[in-house]
């Protein structure tokens, strides 16, 4: 397997075309990585558009060995790795949303049950209350 920059079966024009396209996706990828990293957020992203972009990839990938186009391998490459990067991201805000669910479900079922204990409670004192009040009225009469 050689690979070569500039690929001698296509002209000129294919390569600077094929150069200009490693830079632009190159470049447009790179925002959204830094952007990611720095807020810690992949809310837009669906997972099944990151699996897709890395499976479609992966077979660019291997069709660029195969015809030994290191241009088109280049450019594979950049996106799975940033896909893979945006996945990584996306894997750990579905692990903190989850256990955010289960620490809010967690608080929601105490706080029921201090709302059924203090309830059990109230009626208790005004149970108390109407016990209190019938002896004081047991004791007066008598």
């Amino acid at each position: 397997m050689k690979f070569q920059i500039l690929d001698d079966k296509v002209s000129l024009t294919t390569n600077i075309f094929l150069i200009i396209a490693n830079i632009i996706n190159l470049t447009y990828n790179i925002p959204q990585v830094f952007k990611t990293y720095k807020t810690k957020s992949t809310g837009d992203f669906s997972e099944t558009f990151l699996v897709m972009r890395i499976l479609g990839n992966a077979i660019w990938i291997g069709y660029s060995i195969e015809i030994n186009s290191m241009l088109m391998l280049i450019n594979n490459l950049v996106v799975i790795f940033s896909t893979m990067f945006l996945g990584y991201y996306k894997i750990l805000e579905i692990i903190r949303k989850r256990k955010a669910k289960a620490q809010l479900d967690f608080v929601n079922d105490v706080n029921n049950n201090q709302e059924n204990d203090n309830y059990n409670d109230d009626n208790y004192k005004k149970g108390m209350n109407e016990k209190d009040k019938l002896l004081t009225e047991i004791t007066v009469s008598l």
